[in-house]
């Protein structure tokens, strides 16, 4: 008796072959936004990343390699592409509310993507600032979209959390015996170099 084929042994196969890993993927996360029995949440860090410049170039798509390949035509970025319904109407604009409300019709049908933006990568800040701005005119139509703004961290709030940080024994503060924490300099220097974000504040505290 042949045993039935799952998502499980799809992505086994495609992990095991250079040549169908592209299709069992996409297979995969076809079946998943197709499906209505199993919930499931994808996430994507970074996703204005996604409405820059082109980098991926090909001759099968542009003959003469100078037009990027738009990540929506590229499997492994397609369906975050499609479930989100964001995407401009010409690779490498800036995108556009109406670019928005039009690619709505995409969704998955039982499921969820969680989509981080921030500014700590190369990105112009012409697409960043576009990119929201459509994302809030879909949340404001009747598509399943929320925006939730995560603002940065106070002055207040980082000299806390560095409080938090020396007491629980986070990296270099475990030893530090308020050297750091006391010293107004230390505290600034930190929220600088970590854009008073709370992984990058951590990460400055892990550099001895």
């Amino acid at each position: 008796v042949e045993m039935p084929l799952t998502l499980d042994k799809l992505l086994n196969v495609g992990s095991e072959s250079s040549s169908l890993s592209s299709g069992c993927y996409l297979s995969v996360i076809s079946t998943l936004m197709n499906q209505t029995e199993k919930p499931f949440t994808i996430i994507v860090d970074e996703f204005n990343c996604y409405y820059d410049h082109g980098h991926y170039f090909h001759m099968d798509y542009d003959e003469n390699v100078k037009k990027a390949i738009p990540l929506n035509k590229i499997s492994i970025f397609k369906p975050f592409m499609d479930a989100m319904g964001l995407y401009p109407a010409i690779a490498g604009n800036d995108i556009s509310p109406d670019d928005a409300v039009d690619s709505s019709r995409a969704m998955m049908k039982w499921g969820s993507v969680v989509a981080a933006v921030s500014e700590s990568k190369a990105v112009r800040r012409t697409f960043t600032k576009s990119l929201m701005e459509s994302a809030n005119a879909l949340a404001e139509s009747d598509n399943p979209v929320n925006v939730v703004e995560v603002r940065r961290f106070s002055n207040v709030e980082v000299q806390h959390i560095l409080y938090n940080f020396e007491i629980t024994g986070i990296g270099r503060l475990r030893f530090d015996r308020g050297n750091t924490t006391l010293n107004p300099e230390e505290v600034e220097y930190l929220r600088m170099v970590s854009g008073g974000t709370g992984q990058h504040l951590m990460d400055a505290c892990m550099i001895p």
